[in-house]
């Protein structure tokens, strides 16, 4: 699959996401999970970026930015990833890789969209049943992030009290059956599989969800969306 520039993605926001190796648990305790928001916390200070939404899970993490300039973001992520990867294998008395491939990084163009990925984000505890309310998971930034919301957008009801979201297999099916597709079909049409994929990542729908129920490889699918872009 070929790589695109993040420079040619014209966005002040952009949610991260990093996993580890194999898929692996990088963040295996308490004691993990906290450094590692230790050095998003002195890093922050250091480059130029904000904050908005992150969520440290086992073995991912999701993140989401506000940046001027996106080499601030790469700088970020570079240093961030370093840092831990260097304190993971001392401590683990291991070698080699932690991060699964490079950071994957997509772009927030919509009010709309922004929303659904800070529930995206927060919910990811709860989906993966560790906690039945988003609000109770200790490592993310749920509640410092109200202050931010409210100040600086208008459709902030749908931040106040952040609820499970569908789940993907649910939005999958309902787009399928109001837009009346047979599944069948869609390998067929080009132009139909880029409106679809479009919307499907509108709503934070995963590659893997679409590739298990549509039957088109992630890789495709991923490729499909940045020329949409």
């Amino acid at each position: 699959m070929p790589r695109y520039s993040r420079n040619s993605v014209k966005s002040n926001f952009f949610h991260v996401m990093i996993q580890g190796i194999n898929k692996e648990d990088i963040l295996k305790n308490d004691d993990d999970k906290k450094y590692f928001i230790h050095i998003i916390n002195r890093l922050k200070n250091l480059c130029k970026v904000k904050f908005i939404a992150y969520c440290i899970m086992d073995n991912h993490v999701h993140l989401l930015f506000e940046v001027d300039d996106i080499y601030e973001l790469i700088k970020f992520m570079h240093r961030l990833n370093t840092k831990y990867a260097i304190y993971y294998n001392k401590k683990y008395n291991r070698v080699g890789h932690v991060f699964r491939d490079r950071y994957r990084s997509e772009g927030i163009f919509s009010e709309q969209q922004f929303y659904n990925c800070i529930n995206y984000i927060y919910n990811n505890p709860v989906k993966a049943g560790i906690c039945k309310n988003a609000s109770t998971y200790k490592y993310s930034n749920y509640f410092e992030n109200k202050e931010y919301i409210l100040n600086n957008f208008q459709s902030n009801e749908e931040f106040i009290d952040v609820k499970e979201k569908e789940s993907d297999e649910e939005i999958i099916n309902k787009y399928l059956q109001r837009e009346n597709i047979n599944i069948n079909n869609i390998k067929r049409d080009k132009k139909l599989l880029k409106t679809m994929v479009k919307y499907f990542r509108s709503k934070n729908v995963s590659y893997r969800s679409m590739e298990k129920i549509i039957g088109i490889s992630r890789e495709k699918l991923r490729k499909i969306n940045n020329v949409c872009e």
